[in-house]
């Protein structure tokens, strides 16, 4: 697959969004806009909502596939640092930092997880969100170091050797991830349709591509259970694609479902099922392909 001659389709999404946000969200008529900008540390919430079917954002919590002992295990922490109010009144943009990693837990000894592979990442973002009663549109750049690494349950002390005959790798990538993303809140229900791309500057295999794309949705409605223990419950559906050469180029999918006790867009608990179908998120094994169902939680931490 060529991802040149995909990317103008992939892309236009995007692009489309990116146009419209200006007309999408005119200023308002009723009140007066300040004459200044509006700063603020350590804002309360964070202004672009991580994903929540993309596995390589920030996240606490566990992913158990069905019928295998591989769990994912993620800690680590998004947060805006500083926020701008603009002065039309209904524009703001952020910057923060983001840091975060997941390991894969194959199997177990007694009572100590025999952690095989370990993902971390690290860097920042800026976020950019245009808002109305009915509808938002929100951009996200992401600059991120990311590298990987086997650890200590991947060796075989009896024998001496790694295993499955796979020896680690020098993986690591420096890349920015760009987002664009459109929010529709109706009577019923709100919806989340994203786009974007990532391009790294270094990676190592050098036969990884260096251009990757990203699409989904989100969509979720807190009518269904209305509240619980006091708090709002959204019943959520969500579906990430991802398109990655290595370097013929492959897309995966991860799609989440399940309920989100907390705001939707703040912090709260998540109780979910998921089907991946795609390339390892843990990339000493970027080219293993695999399908596989999941139960899990998450604390959302923002």
């Amino acid at each position: 697959m060529n991802i040149q001659s995909y990317l103008p389709h992939l892309l236009l999404p995007f692009a489309v969004l990116a146009s419209t946000s200006t007309a999408c969200f005119p200023q308002p008529q009723d009140k007066a806009s300040p004459s200044s900008a509006r700063f603020t540390f350590l804002p309360d919430g964070i202004l672009f909502t991580p994903l929540f079917a993309n596995l390589q954002e920030s996240r606490v919590g566990v992913r158990k596939q069905v019928g295998s002992s591989r769990m994912k295990l993620d800690i680590g922490s998004t947060m805006d640092i500083l926020e701008i109010d603009l002065p039309s009144g209904d524009q703001k943009v952020s910057a923060g930092i983001d840091f975060f990693a997941y390991a894969l837990s194959a199997n177990s000894a007694g009572l100590r997880l025999q952690i095989d592979a370990v993902d971390g990442f690290f860097g920042g973002h800026l976020s950019y969100l245009a808002a109305s009663n009915t509808s938002s549109f929100s951009m996200r750049l992401r600059i991120l170091h990311l590298s990987s690494h086997f650890a200590d349950g991947h060796y075989n002390k009896t024998s001496g050797t790694w295993k499955e005959g796979k020896a680690p790798i020098p993986f690591t990538k420096d890349f920015g991830e760009l987002i664009g993303g459109y929010e529709l809140r109706t009577g019923s229900f709100d919806i989340r349709l994203y786009s974007g791309f990532a391009h790294a500057v270094l990676v190592r295999p050098a036969e990884i591509r260096r251009v990757s794309t990203i699409h989904g949705f989100e969509i979720h409605s807190d009518r269904v259970i209305g509240q619980l223990l006091g708090k709002p419950c959204n019943v959520y559906l969500a579906d990430n694609f991802t398109l990655v050469g290595i370097p013929r180029y492959v897309g995966t999918h991860n799609i989440e479902y399940g309920l989100k006790l907390g705001a939707w867009n703040g912090s709260g608990v998540r109780l979910y099922g998921s089907y991946f179908n795609g390339l390892d998120v843990f990339n000493q094994y970027y080219s293993v392909r695999r399908k596989e169902w999941g139960l899990g939680f998450v604390f959302d931490l923002w």
